[in-house]
C-alpha cells in the first residue's frame, strides 16, 4: 500500500483495497474509486466538528507543502547560480588575455625590447626557465612562440627604431663611419659592419651601428664597395655629409673606399697593434721568452693538477 498523505486518514482506516472503516462511528464504507472525496463527504455530514478540524489541518498541510516547494525551488536556483559563478570565475582565472589586450600588447613590446637591447637569441623565450617565470609573474599573459616576436620586431619595432635613428643622423652635420669584416665561428659566416659616428649640436658624441650584413662571396673590394653603397642608400646618407671611412689595412678595404669615392684613413689602434706585433717578432730573445711564457700558460690552463700545485 502507498503511504497516506491526506489528513483525512486521521479519521479512517483502510480495511482492504475496496473498503474503509470510520474511526468515529465504526461504520464500514465501500471505496471503489479509491479516492478521498467520499470520506470527506461522510465526515462533513456525520461528524461536523471533526470535519472543521480536518479543514484547518488540511489547509495548514497544503500551505506547508507549498512553502516547502518554494524553498526548495529557491535553494536549487541559488545553488545553480553559485555553481555557475564559481565555474565562470574558475574559467576566467585560467583564461589568458587576448592578443589585442592592452596589457598583453605592452608585455609583447617589452619582451621584444629585451631581446633587442640585450642581444638575446630568439630561442631564449622558448626556454623552460623563462616560461615558468612568465607564468608565475602573470598567468593571464599568453607567451607566444619565437616566430611571433621575430615578426613583431621586424614589422613593428624596427620601423620605429629606423625612423628614430634617421632623425638622429639628420641632426649631424657630418658623419664618419667605421667598417670591418670578421668571421663568426658559431654561425660560420663572414660579416661586414657599418657604424656611424658624429657630434650633435649639443657637442655630444653619437655612435650608431646601422648594419651588419653577411658576405657569402669572396671579400673583394668591389663586393665591399657594393655593400657600402647599399647601406648609405638605405639610410639616406648623402655623400657630401661623409667625412671619412675608418678601416683596417686590408687591400680590399682600400679598394672599396676608392671605388665608392670615400675619403678613408687607417684605424690608429689597428696600426698600433701591427707595430707591436712587428716589434715583438723582430726581437729574437723576446720571441723566445714569449714562446716559453705561452707554453707555461698553456700547461697550467690544460692541467687541473698543475693548477692545484701552482695555487698551493
Amino acid at each position: 500500500m502507498r503511504p497516506k498523505c491526506s489528513a483525512i486518514w486521521t479519521y479512517f482506516n483502510e480495511v482492504d483495497d475496496q473498503t474503509v472503516r470510520c474511526n468515529l462511528c465504526n461504520q464500514t464504507y465501500s471505496r471503489k474509486g479509491r479516492g478521498t472525496s467520499g470520506l470527506r463527504s461522510h465526515l462533513q455530514s456525520r461528524h461536523k466538528t471533526e470535519y472543521t478540524e480536518y479543514e484547518k489541518c488540511d489547509a495548514a498541510s497544503k500551505k506547508a507543502e507549498v512553502e516547502k516547494k518554494r524553498k526548495c525551488t529557491e535553494e536549487t536556483s541559488l545553488q545553480l547560480v553559485k555553481r555557475q559563478v564559481t565555474l565562470q570565475e574558475s574559467l576566467m582565472k585560467h583564461q589568458c588575455w587576448d592578443s589585442s589586450h592592452e596589457k598583453s600588447r605592452e608585455l609583447d613590446k617589452l619582451i621584444c625590447e629585451m631581446i633587442a637591447l640585450q642581444d638575446l637569441p630568439f630561442n631564449f623565450i622558448e626556454g623552460i626557465g623563462f616560461r615558468r617565470f612568465v607564468q608565475a609573474a602573470q598567468p593571464k599573459y599568453d607567451l607566444k612562440k619565437r616566430q611571433y616576436y621575430t615578426s613583431h620586431l621586424c614589422n613593428y619595432v624596427y620601423p620605429k627604431l629606423y625612423e628614430k635613428i634617421k632623425n638622429l643622423i639628420k641632426d649631424l652635420e657630418y658623419v664618419s663611419f667605421t667598417t670591418d669584416i670578421w668571421t663568426e665561428p658559431g654561425a660560420g659566416v663572414s660579416l661586414l659592419s657599418f657604424t656611424v659616428h658624429g657630434i650633435n649640436d649639443g657637442f655630444k658624441r653619437v655612435s650608431l651601428l646601422l648594419k651588419c650584413v653577411t658576405l657569402e662571396e669572396r671579400h673583394t673590394g668591389d663586393l665591399v664597395a657594393q655593400k657600402l653603397d647599399e647601406i648609405l642608400e638605405e639610410w639616406d646618407i648623402p655623400r657630401q655629409k661623409l667625412h671619412a671611412m675608418v678601416r683596417d689595412g686590408g687591400s680590399n678595404m682600400k679598394r672599396a673606399a676608392r671605388i665608392s669615392q670615400i675619403d678613408d684613413i687607417d684605424c690608429t689602434l689597428h696600426q698600433l697593434q701591427l707595430c707591436v706585433r712587428s716589434a715583438l717578432a723582430s726581437n729574437e730573445h723576446f720571441s723566445t721568452l714569449l714562446a716559453k711564457c705561452k707554453q707555461i700558460a698553456t700547461h697550467f690552463n690544460h692541467s687541473i693538477t698543475g693548477q692545484k700545485e701552482l695555487n698551493a
